[in-house]
């Protein structure tokens, strides 16, 4: 029996060594750490062996060092800033909450402690909320969860927006346009990728710059100005207000003068426009068969929009002349052909009024000619010996003998000019007579003669 209770006290004796006998680590740093793998964690914060007034304080440290970052939550379109100082935490909740999970009970003093890890209490925010719903395309309780998920483990990660079927917005087609691809055109496949399916929520402004990016470097300059000519062609037929638009000053092979657009990243020209009805507009593009589809919908049309287009006048084109030795004599070429220019009115009627939106300038191309600067050669005299009028010249080319001045005899010429090859384009104009010009025509600095 001595023996039994021997053995009994012994055994108690080892358990007591080994329950109480190994050194627990407890960490004794005061500085929390973001070192989830070690220990228990408070809205991701290791807070090893911290409790009570202690794991309070060093709590707030860490929630005011988040607060200095704001989140961003985005649809990889859409993109907005939350002020992170608009959540409000209960530490106090969560120190018990945490405790009361770390607390052992008495029986499992021998069992290792086991790790916690809880997110921080957070105070529901409207603030946040009503941010959140002035986007239209997003699913406003799905993404407010994901944002305070974020903040409850105290994360400054981009937060992702979850987004509403689109086609709830696609009910009512206001613009549509339908125009060839040109061929120059380059990296059209990747604007339409960054464009296509943009939401513009009511009051809120849209800049091709901003939306495209760095996409737009990968466009060549008739890539660029041809998509926006179609945006700003579908914009005119929105309830909106154009803020910027840059003409190209040439009339395009797309569109109607007038409608076209140009945007240049490095000249800081860009499109933009808002959306100044009280429903989101959601634009469209895709490229089929090389044609290039525009369209912008919406959930509800408020209005009639319609655009027109006045000519108000055309522009005749000059006629440049350039003169050369290197043509035939009497020798005639076209280096460019003249194209008529145009000023233009745009107009749009919304709600039935009509407003005027730009006026537009074209200038014309103007048409180039070279001409032939040598002479024929005036060769023997022309009277013959008995001082009788030689009716067979013919120096104006007409096909008659031309008129005998100077008594009978003919003009006498400058023997100093009589070889005109030698003669160079500029002496010709200045030897040509102004009074002999057509009406309205000049010569410019560069000796060039304008033919109106």
């Amino acid at each position: 029996m001595k023996k039994v209770l021997r053995s009994m006290v012994l055994l108690m004796l080892m358990v007591t060594v080994l329950a109480f006998g190994v050194p627990h680590f407890i960490a004794s740093s005061n500085t929390p750490t973001t070192d989830n793998s070690q220990g228990s964690t408070i809205g991701g914060m290791n807070v090893g062996g911290l409790k009570g007034e202690e794991l309070k304080a060093a709590l707030k440290i860490a929630v005011n060092d988040w607060y200095t970052q704001n989140l961003i939550v985005s649809d990889g379109g859409t993109s907005i800033e939350v002020s992170s100082s608009t959540f409000q935490f209960d530490i106090e909740s969560t120190v018990n909450s945490f405790e009361d999970n770390y607390r052992k009970p008495w029986y499992a003093i021998w069992e290792d402690e086991t790790a916690v890890h809880l997110p921080l209490s957070i105070l529901p925010s409207e603030i946040v909320k009503n941010e959140i719903s002035n986007i239209s395309t997003w699913d406003t309780d799905s993404t407010y969860e994901r944002v305070e998920l974020n903040a409850s483990y105290l994360k400054t990660d981009e937060v992702e927006a979850v987004v509403n079927d689109l086609s709830i917005l696609e009910t009512d087609r206001i613009s549509l346009s339908v125009e060839t691809i040109p061929e120059s055109a380059m990296g059209i496949n990747e604007l339409v990728d960054a464009l296509n399916d943009t939401v513009i929520d009511p009051q809120i402004q849209f800049s091709m710059l901003e939306k495209v990016g760095e996409t737009i470097n990968l466009a060549n300059r008739e890539a660029i100005n041809f998509i926006a000519s179609t945006i700003y062609n579908a914009a005119l037929n929105i309830n909106g207000e154009i803020l910027e638009r840059h003409s190209q000053n040439e009339i395009p092979i797309y569109l109607k003068p007038g409608l076209e657009a140009k945007v240049d990243a490095f000249a800081n020209e860009d499109l933009k426009f808002i959306n100044t009805s009280t429903k989101p507009v959601v634009l469209k593009l895709s490229i089929d068969e090389g044609k290039l589809q525009t369209e912008i919908y919406t959930p509800a049309k408020e209005t009639e929009v319609s655009v027109s287009v006045s000519n108000d006048e055309e522009i005749q084109p000059r006629t440049i002349t350039r003169y050369s030795e290197e043509l035939a004599i009497g020798q005639t070429e076209q280096l460019q052909e003249g194209v008529g220019g145009l000023r233009v009115s745009i107009y749009r009627t919304v709600f039935g009024e009509q407003q005027l939106v730009s006026r537009d300038y074209y200038p014309p191309v103007n048409r180039v000619i070279v001409k032939s600067s040598q002479q024929p050669e005036i060769q023997g005299s022309a009277v013959d010996m008995n001082n009788e009028p030689n009716d067979s010249i013919d120096l104006d080319g007409d096909g008659f003998p031309d008129e005998v001045g100077n008594g009978g005899n003919p003009p006498i010429s400058n023997p100093q000019n009589t070889n005109s090859n030698e003669s160079s384009s500029e002496s010709q104009n200045q030897d040509e007579s102004e009074d002999n010009l057509p009406p309205g025509s000049y010569y410019d600095k560069g000796g060039n003669l304008i033919t109106p």
